[in-house]
């Protein structure tokens, strides 16, 4: 058992989630509160959040007041909700999961989807005022904001953040937050590693990716990090982060807890 943990341990540390419950359901521990919970991350990983959140009902009847396993579910909820908070949180951890993987291509990937969520948000809230917002929205398709931008401010660009650049230069209120930013969204370095993912399997060709690339033009990767959760903050987002930390803690514990019934029988 204690291999086992060491071992399911290194996986959840590298956000393996299947793999880590392969190794629980070879020693038979499919069943315990640990297996649950790393089943529901498996799936929340994927952005599969209402089955994450269902996985967890599977959990032993005296923790389903716990306030940390109902803290998941409800961040599981906001997920499944599109609730911006939650959803840009998950972005960014998912970021982080490339890395720690070492998936450099799929890294890039992830910088253009979340510097496209980033425009998207600031530009559907400003058309919104103050009503509530959410990333279900039929309007956070790109049609739609296409359809706005040519409708409303005569900008014809069938590149979306292109097109957003536009309307952001030369119709949106002067505002600092959004102006910074923009700013860091359309560095060099920044323009650079979305032309690494132009170029790459991914984009429009067979290019591989390395680090030392990635690092070439950006410096530490886990800058990229740090400039987006600047940009979230700028935008009033309130980011949870560590939250699969947190919840490789709670795994670890149970295991712990599981080990140690199985030595006092």
């Amino acid at each position: 058992m204690i291999e086992s943990m060491h071992v399911v341990k290194k996986l959840i540390e590298r956000y393996d989630y299947g793999g880590a419950l392969e190794v629980l359901n070879e020693k038979n521990l499919h069943d315990g509160n640990a297996a649950v919970i790393i089943d529901a991350c498996r799936y929340a990983v994927n952005f599969d959040f209402e089955t994450a959140r269902k996985k967890l009902n599977n959990l032993s009847p005296d923790l389903m007041k716990d306030p940390d396993l109902n803290a998941i579910k409800k961040n599981f909820e906001a997920l499944n909700e599109g609730q911006p908070d939650a959803l840009m949180s998950e972005l960014l951890e998912n970021l982080k999961f490339q890395l720690v993987n070492e998936e450099y291509i799929d890294f890039l990937g992830r910088i253009y989807r979340f510097k496209e969520a980033i425009y998207k948000y600031m530009f559907i809230k400003t058309q919104m005022q103050d009503r509530p917002f959410t990333f279900q929205m039929r309007f956070l398709q790109k049609k739609e904001i296409l359809k706005i931008l040519r409708n409303h401010y005569k900008i014809f660009n069938s590149n979306l953040i292109y097109a957003l650049n536009s309307y952001f230069k030369k119709h949106a209120k002067q505002n600092d937050r959004i102006d910074r930013i923009i700013e860091i969204m359309n560095t060099e370095k920044m323009n650079q590693l979305i032309e690494l993912r132009h170029e790459s399997l991914i984009g429009h060709g067979f290019k591989g990716v390395s680090l030392e690339e990635i690092q070439k033009v950006y410096g530490n990767p886990y800058n990229v990090l740090d400039d987006f959760r600047e940009c979230l903050e700028a935008l009033k987002v309130d980011v949870y982060s560590y939250k699969y930390t947190d919840i490789n803690k709670l795994i670890l514990k149970f295991l712990a807890e599981s080990n140690e019934n199985q030595n006092n029988k």
